[in-house]
């Protein structure tokens, strides 16, 4: 049996930042009292809703899932369960101190002894997802799914949700493919819970969810448009071919090209400190002696002070190689700078194309010098040829 995959880098970063932006409403979610009300919510749930099932009427599940729990080294009791939903499914009903799988419609009837075997080990990384870490990722999906079913939720947090759950799927997927060793036999039971389908070919499937991605890239939409079954079962036939690879390509393949619109926790916080560090580099120069420059820069950050000079090894390499409309909101920023003391008249303005011209927000900001400042076509030619002319010195 192999090793246990790792927990995937986004579960960690996101508990860093939710335990360290958000610490009194994570040690609330952390706290026992609220934690026990809610396994006995998922406890009650079962009861009410599902046929538990006995190993002597199903003895090869059981043995299966015994494997299963040895090979994942859980070592808590086991209980399976039938639902009475018609949907194919099946879930991990969370308790700490017991595995309870819950299967819907005819999940069971369909799978093959591999594709049981894999939805087995999915499960139960979920089970280990929750458990392990001293329960990190359980409370910050717990955290996440209270402020999201709040009034007015941030489109923030409700992207870190999904980024979260879908994750933390490919996270399962994988343990489940190590568990059945059998990469077709993980994909297929993607496609049959998903389609209903009993019969047919892995690879054509794969095609399809490859040609779907070509052309989302090809027409500018995002990554996570995708239907999630074709992002979990590429990222698994990734996973089969080259881990290492798979990891680096995992990224962009669930969350796609940053965009403003879809920014989660994470980016969003990355982008915040993409704007810090750009103000702070184009507020450095000796030109900068404004109060209304200055102004406009602590309506940003307040506690920014733009006579220290910016580290040395401040790499904004980052700034060319965002998504288009990061790139336009970067070159705003640096024109709402440029027009923020009109007594200083064109220099801000020249060192803000100047600056952007360095960074590779040229093409971002030259239509917006027109549009947003209104600077006529005539003289915004004669302000690129003076550039010009300085770069050339």
């Amino acid at each position: 049996m192999s090793e246990i995959p790792p927990f995937l880098y986004y579960h960690n970063a996101l508990a860093d930042f939710l335990q360290r932006e958000e610490a009194d409403i994570w040690a609330w979610f952390a706290s026992d009292k609220l934690t026990e009300q809610a396994f006995d919510e998922n406890r009650l749930m079962l009861l009410k809703n599902a046929v538990r099932l006995d190993a002597g009427s199903h003895d090869t599940l059981f043995a299966a899932a015994a494997e299963v729990k040895e090979a994942l080294d859980i070592d808590v009791p086991l209980s399976l369960y039938q639902g009475t939903g018609q949907h194919r499914n099946a879930a991990l009903v969370y308790t700490p101190d017991e595995v309870n799988i819950m299967f819907e419609g005819e999940t069971l009837d369909i799978l093959s002894d591999a594709e049981l075997r894999c939805l087995l080990g999915h499960e139960m990384a979920h089970y280990l997802h929750k458990t392990r870490e001293d329960g990190r990722y359980f409370t910050a999906d717990r955290m996440l799914g209270w402020m999201c079913g709040e009034n007015g939720a941030h489109p923030a947090h409700l992207q870190s949700l999904w980024l979260s759950q879908i994750y933390q799927e490919i996270f399962a997927d994988r343990v489940g493919f190590m568990v059945c060793g059998d990469r077709d036999a993980a994909i297929s039971l993607l496609i049959k819970v998903g389609s209903g389908l009993k019969k047919f070919s892995v690879e054509t499937y794969l095609r399809q969810a490859a040609e779907a991605l070509d052309l989302n890239k090809k027409d500018g939409s995002s990554g996570v448009s995708h239907p999630e079954t074709y992002i979990r079962a590429i990222a698994l036939a990734d996973w089969a071919r080259d881990k290492e690879a798979a990891d680096v390509r995992l990224p962009e393949l669930v969350e796609g090209e940053v965009r403003l619109e879809r920014l989660d926790l994470l980016a969003q916080r990355k982008l915040t400190d993409l704007t810090r560090a750009m103000i702070q580099q184009f507020l450095a120069a000796d030109w900068v002696k404004s109060e209304e420059v200055e102004a406009h820069a602590r309506a940003f950050f307040p506690d920014l002070d733009i006579t220290l000079r910016p580290p040395e090894d401040m790499a904004l390499t980052a700034l060319s190689e965002t998504s288009d409309d990061v790139r336009d909101y970067l070159a705003s920023v640096l024109l709402d700078f440029a027009a923020a003391d009109p007594d200083l008249e064109d220099e801000p303005l020249l060192k803000a194309m100047e600056f952007a011209r360095q960074h590779g927000l040229e093409d971002a900001i030259t239509p917006r010098i027109t549009q947003d400042l209104g600077v006529p076509p005539k003289k915004l030619a004669a302000l690129q040829k003076a550039i010009k002319e300085v770069a050339h010195d």
